[in-house]
């Protein structure tokens, strides 16, 4: 039975994380399979789920997803030793940061004149380009670091997926690597099982803003009903929904942006709920509370089976300034809701703009709350975005085709 390695810089559960547990839960009855992870800030969920699948798990204890160039040094060190330990037949590197040093690890590891030791000279390596990383907002001195170590470590790799037809095509114009070395396979989505909608919006306001629950009744938050196309026995408010961690990436001050004009200028009920957690929180309460938007802004923070809750929303937003192919947008279209996105990464191959829902301009709150507006408007087009983003979903993006697909590369 052959080993496979993933690897991947941070053991928190967002996109990266969430596509290799899906890979190694489904392939663990034909591979060993073997994750090893960073942990910076005491993430457990990845490391629980994968207990809970008696998946082996190895901590890179001075893995950091900041460059450090000591801590980087002891964790390439660290990969070094466990690489010869596993003896894999594949490694497989997820996000940047292991890019780089599972690459450089892989390569000392095989170049060692006493490799034949540890029976890693057949061995393979297989990378996913999640989003690549010098797309993000950094400075230029990063992008450029970033862009020129992608080039010289894929030198070294087999194969590199890109889980979106943009980023093959970003890899191609940017000279990451030769064509034969890339393949697109999309990230797919198992089936859902989604709350029923009261006990979804129960769960994400009692316990964050209990007073949207009690003061509904007695607030008059919609002046015509007649204006909104959706309405909610719970609440009286609108429900905007986005899942995300909160980094900058994810582009949530543009949102606050939009939620600000829709209710201030609009005079629109609408609450927006944000699931997630990161390092941004601290700057988007202070946006939050320096617009008065605190009954309008909800940070709740980390959900368990937070996909299970969108059934909770009327709308869903994406507003990211960059992304890969995001789990997100998968699950909103599975969830059956119609969706406002922004036009980056490889979401316009899975949202097509007035046909199963709306794409905006990055970094432009007004754009964003103006396509906003126009859902609410239109339940003719609510209702046609929402069925049509389920069937393909359904159709093009799933979880077997993604899982038969990355078998065939490791196989071959």
């Amino acid at each position: 039975m052959q080993k496979i390695l993933y690897l991947i810089t941070q053991s928190e559960f967002g996109g990266a994380q969430r596509y290799i547990f899906d890979l190694a839960d489904n392939l663990k009855s034909e591979f060993e399979i073997y994750i090893a992870s960073g942990n910076e800030n005491n993430q457990t969920e990845l490391i629980e789920k994968l207990n809970e699948k008696s998946i082996k798990y190895y901590k890179i204890k001075h893995l950091k997803r900041a460059i450090s160039p000591i801590k980087d040094i002891l964790a390439l060190a660290e990969i070094i030793k466990l690489i010869k330990k596993i003896k894999p037949d594949i490694i497989h590197l997820n996000s940047s940061k292991i890019s780089i040093l599972g690459s450089l690890a892989f390569l000392i590891t095989k170049i060692n004149p006493y490799n034949s030791k540890f029976k890693i000279q057949n061995s393979k390596l297989i990378y996913t380009a999640h989003g690549w990383v010098f797309n993000e907002p950094m400075s230029i001195w990063k992008k450029l670091f970033y862009k020129y170590a992608e080039k010289f470590t894929a030198r070294f790799k087999n194969k590199i997926i890109c889980v979106s037809e943009f980023d093959y095509q970003t890899a191609l114009k940017e000279k990451v690597c030769s064509p034969e070395k890339l393949i697109t396979i999309h990230n797919g989505l198992e089936v859902i099982n989604f709350l029923p909608r009261d006990e979804a919006r129960h769960i994400l306001l009692s316990e964050t803003h209990p007073v949207i629950l009690e003061g509904a009744k007695n607030e008059r938050l919609i002046e015509s009903q007649d204006s909104i196309a959706f309405g909610s026995r719970m609440t009286n408010s609108l429900l905007i929904g986005s899942v995300g961690h909160l980094y900058k990436t994810k582009g949530y001050k543009y949102l606050i942006g939009a939620i600000k004009i829709l209710v201030t200028d609009h005079q629109l009920p609408i609450v927006a709920v944000i699931i997630g957690e990161g390092n941004e929180r601290k700057n988007l309460e202070t946006l939050i509370q320096k617009n008065n938007l605190e009954k309008n802004v909800l940070l709740v923070g980390e959900k368990e089976n937070a996909s299970e809750l969108l059934s909770a929303f009327d709308i869903y937003v994406c507003s990211s300034v960059k992304e890969g192919f995001p789990y997100s947008i998968l699950e909103a279209m599975s969830a059956e809701l119609p969706i406002v996105s922004t036009r980056v990464g490889g979401i316009p191959e899975m949202i097509e703009n007035k046909k199963n829902g709306l794409l905006v301009e990055s970094q432009n709150a007004d754009d964003l709350a103006e396509k906003i507006k126009i859902l609410i408007n239109n339940k003719t087009d609510q209702e046609k975005y929402s069925a049509n983003a389920k069937t393909k979903v359904a159709e093009e993006f799933s979880l077997e085709k993604m899982i038969a697909e990355t078998k065939k590369l490791y196989l071959n």
